[in-house]
C-alpha cells in the first residue's frame, strides 16, 4: 500500500484510480429534494449500482481489482488501524453537522463498518435513524481530489450539500498509507481557506502535463479560488504554467470536464459551441515569473497554441439538437485508461459516430468485462478504442466517467 501516487497527464496509462460505490444514502433523493441534493431526477438505485459495476469492472480489467479503491474501503482501513483519526473525524463532522452529545456518544459506539456507512449515508444503524443528509453525488470522486504530479489537492466543494465529503476526504488524504508520500508539504488543502467564496472542485482541475494545469472558472469553482491555488501551485513548483478556462455559470457546464476531455496526447472530445466558438471559454495561460497571461479567446486557439497537432472529436458530430442533448448526458465527459483507449456513456450515439470517423473502435463494455472474466483479455492490445458503458441511472445524477474517477497514479 506505500505505492507512490502520482499524476503528470489525463491519458497516461491509470494504474491506481478511487471511486465510491454509489451507497444506500442515494435512495434518500427524492422528487422534493432531489434540486438540494444536486440530482436534476431520482435514480432506481439497483439500476445505478449494476451500471457502476460495469464501470468499476471495466477499469479493473485495466488495472487490476487492488489498484481500484473504493472511498468506503479506504475509510474503514484507517478507522482499523488509527484510532485517534476516527476520534478526529467524528468530532469534526459533529461540529459540523451540529449534533447534539448523544448523537457524537451514539457514533462513538458504532463499530468501525456502521460508522463508515453512517458518515456516508447519514443512516445512524442501518436506516433506524437519519440523523444527518445524505452525500449522494459522493460518487463523482473526480471532485474530492486532483493529483498534480506528486501533489495533490483536496477540493472544496462549491455546494452545501457536499460540505461533509470535504471532512470525509480530508481524513482519507491525511490518514491512509495509499497517501503517504503527498503528507505535509505536497497537500495543497484548499477546504482551510476560511473565504467562503474559495471554492474548487476536481471537475475543473485537469492535469496536462508535469508543467501544465487547466483549472477551470464555472458555477463551482471561484476566481477567489483560482488565485489562491496558482499562488500555491507556483511557490511550491508543482508547475510552470496554470492555465485559467473560464466557461459560463451554468447548470449544463458546471465543471469544465462537462465540456471537454482529453482522450489522447493529440485528441479533445468538445462540446463545439462552447469552446471552439467564439465568447464562451476564455483561457489566460499564466507562467510562473511573468506578470501578464497570454489570452485566447477560445479553447481550440489555445490548445493549438500548446500542441499544433492538437485535433478535436466533436460532441453529437455537431449536429444539432444531438451535440445539446449528448453533451448534457456528458458526451464530452470520457476517462482515459490509456492514452486514446477511454470509458464513454453508450447514451451517446452521434459523438460515437464522431469517434469511428476519426479511426476509432466503439465495444461494449459488457465485451471487455467478460473477456476479462475468462483470462483472455489483453490491455496492451486495445489501441484507440472507446469503451461504452451503461448509463441510464448514472447519467441522472449529472456526472459522467471522467466524474466518477480520482485518479491518483498513472505513468
Amino acid at each position: 500500500m506505500r505505492t507512490k501516487v502520482n499524476v503528470e497527464s489525463e491519458v497516461a496509462t491509470l494504474k491506481k484510480v478511487i471511486v465510491h460505490f454509489p451507497d444506500d444514502g442515494i435512495e434518500i433523493v427524492t422528487p422534493s429534494n432531489a434540486l438540494e441534493f444536486l440530482y436534476d431526477d431520482i435514480v432506481y438505485l439497483d439500476r445505478m449500482r449494476e451500471e457502476h459495476t460495469l464501470f468499476w469492472n471495466t477499469i479493473e480489467a485495466f488495472i487490476g481489482r487492488r489498484n481500484v479503491h473504493d472511498t468506503e474501503t479506504l475509510l474503514l482501513d484507517i478507522f482499523k488501524k488509527n484510532k485517534q483519526a476516527r476520534i478526529t473525524l467524528i468530532n469534526e463532522i459533529c461540529i459540523h453537522e451540529g449534533c447534539t452529545d448523544s448523537i457524537k456518544n451514539a457514533l462513538g459506539r458504532l463499530s468501525d463498518e456502521d460508522l463508515v456507512y453512517t458518515l456516508f449515508t447519514g443512516n445512524l444503524e442501518k436506516r433506524d435513524k437519519q440523523i444527518f443528509a445524505p452525500l449522494p453525488n459522493y460518487v463523482f470522486t473526480r471532485d474530492i481530489g486532483v493529483m498534480v504530479n506528486d501533489h495533490v489537492i483536496i477540493c472544496s466543494a462549491a455546494k452545501h450539500a457536499r460540505t461533509r465529503e470535504n471532512l470525509l476526504t480530508r481524513c482519507i488524504i491525511y490518514s491512509h498509507p495509499l497517501f503517504k508520500n503527498v503528507q505535509n508539504d505536497k497537500i495543497i488543502d484548499m477546504t482551510l481557506e476560511k473565504d467562503e467564496n474559495i471554492t474548487l472542485e476536481g471537475g475543473d482541475v485537469m492535469t496536462y502535463s508535469k508543467d501544465l494545469l487547466f483549472v477551470g472558472v464555472s458555477e463551482r469553482s471561484t476566481e477567489q479560488a483560482f488565485d489562491v491555488l496558482m499562488k500555491k501551485m507556483f511557490e511550491k513548483d508543482v508547475v510552470k504554467q496554470i492555465a485559467k478556462i473560464e466557461i459560463p455559470k451554468e447548470r449544463s457546464c458546471m465543471h469544465i470536464d462537462t465540456l471537454f476531455t482529453q482522450v489522447s496526447t493529440n485528441e479533445f472530445v468538445v462540446y463545439k459551441p462552447y469552446t471552439l466558438e467564439e465568447g464562451k471559454c476564455k483561457v489566460s495561460l499564466f507562467t510562473k515569473g511573468e506578470k501578464k497571461p497570454k489570452v485566447f479567446s477560445n479553447l481550440k486557439d489555445f490548445l493549438k497554441f500548446i500542441n499544433p497537432k492538437m485535433d478535436f472529436i466533436l460532441c453529437g458530430d455537431d449536429i444539432y439538437p444531438h451535440d445539446e442533448r449528448e453533451q448534457w448526458t456528458d458526451g464530452c465527459n470520457l476517462v482515459a485508461l490509456k492514452d486514446g483507449v477511454c470509458i464513454a456513456y453508450e447514451r451517446n450515439p452521434k459523438t460515437q459516430e464522431a469517434f469511428e470517423e476519426k479511426g476509432y473502435k466503439i465495444i461494449d463494455a459488457e465485451i471487455i468485462v467478460q473477456a476479462y472474466k475468462q483470462g483472455i483479455f489483453h490491455p496492451d492490445k486495445v489501441k484507440r478504442t472507446i469503451i461504452i458503458t451503461p448509463s441510464t441511472e448514472l447519467s441522472r445524477a449529472r456526472g459522467g466517467p471522467h466524474c466518477m474517477t480520482f485518479p491518483v497514479l498513472r505513468g
